[in-house]
């Protein structure tokens, strides 16, 4: 229950007296102002008194002075301890407001002292736990691990070699005779018609062929192709045919060279070998090494540019190959294929294993 009002000797109520506190205001000070405003209310609204009825005073006599009028206050005491009690209801609502706002800053910062606490505490507890662990627990490999890495200062790590994609390796075939040259340029001629061109550009097609399904980039060239100027490539292979001639005996195999001017046992060397290698095990062939200086001085070796790798393929004689040439041209085109990708991906898991068996050269 709330504290009873005490009133004064002239019936005045008073509230009833509170613990001051530094920066507010007394109550009995603001219960002094509330009575004052009160009464300086009611004596404004106070109608003011009737005038005195005049009296017969007989000429001559002087009229009697009345007595001044004293002006009474009129106080309800019921109205005035009803604001004072609202007065100090307002007082103590503000109070309140401003102690939850004081709590609230505080639960705050005691989460945030909280956290931080708890983070240093984990860090220091780490470690400790750190030193204090036995060389034992610690796994063997771990151990040698952390010894390599205090002896060098810095952990040594290995580069991850990533190979070049095959669309990014171009690689250009050249067709023998092949092109818009006038007149024309059928190459080696047999008396039935068959023709060195003929044979050359089928089989440069499925070469063609299979490299772009392997993902590589290549170029299906013409035998005085404009793109052969400084044409630059990872490998370029010009195929052509023998002669159909008849020596008066069996002249059989394929020939294979690279630019004499070229400087020996480079990318060029290794280019020939593999096509060599893959072909002759396709074909049977005899690989023979009368080449001729219309082979090792072949004009696109003078063309290309000289960081390209190039070989110059004769697939066979056209008299005595003559049914390997026109019937045996897909594994022809195997054989150039797998001598390329040899030179390509020299570490490929997906090529044939060669007969090991030396290659007869005639």
């Amino acid at each position: 229950m709330p504290d009873e009002p005490h009133f004064t000797d002239d019936n005045t109520p008073q509230p009833p007296p509170e613990p001051e506190k530094e920066g507010e205001i007394p109550a009995s000070v603001a219960f002094m102002e509330i009575m004052r405003r009160a009464a300086a209310r009611h004596e404004a609204t106070r109608p003011p008194p009737p005038p005195a009825a005049p009296s017969a005073v007989a000429p001559g006599t002087q009229r009697p002075t009345a007595a001044p009028v004293v002006a009474q206050t009129v106080v309800n005491p019921r109205r005035d301890y009803d604001d004072a009690m609202e007065a100090q209801r307002v007082q103590r609502v503000k109070k309140r407001q401003s102690r939850r706002r004081r709590q609230t800053v505080g639960v705050i910062g005691g989460i945030f002292r909280s956290v931080t606490v708890i983070l240093i505490a984990g860090a220091l507890m780490a470690t400790i736990f750190t030193w204090s662990t036995p060389t034992q627990f610690i796994n063997d490999q771990v151990k040698s691990s952390l010894s390599i890495a205090q002896a060098t200062g810095a952990s040594t790590t290995v580069p991850t070699i990533i190979p070049t994609p095959n669309w990014l390796r171009r690689v250009g075939i050249v067709s023998g005779h092949r092109g818009p040259q006038v007149p024309p340029d059928p190459g080696a001629v047999c008396p039935d018609g068959l023709t060195e061109a003929s044979i050359n550009f089928a089989v440069a097609q499925q070469v063609v062929r299979n490299l772009r399904d392997r993902g590589y980039s290549v170029d299906l060239l013409d035998e005085f192709d404009s793109r052969l100027e400084d044409y630059q490539a990872a490998a370029l292979v010009s195929i052509h045919s023998n002669t159909c001639q008849n020596f008066g005996e069996v002249v059989s195999g394929y020939l294979i060279a690279r630019a004499a001017a070229r400087s020996g046992l480079g990318q060029d060397d290794n280019l020939v070998e593999c096509v060599a290698r893959y072909y002759g095990q396709a074909t049977a062939l005899t690989r023979r090494q009368g080449v001729t200086i219309d082979m090792t001085d072949y004009h696109t070796f003078r063309e290309i540019h000289p960081l390209t790798p190039a070989a110059i393929l004769e697939l066979g004689f056209m008299l005595a190959d003559r049914d390997i040439l026109t019937d045996k041209q897909t594994e022809m085109a195997k054989g150039i294929t797998d001598g390329i990708l040899c030179f390509l991906e020299p570490n490929s898991q997906a090529l044939p294993t060669l007969d090991v068996t030396p290659t007869p050269t005639g």
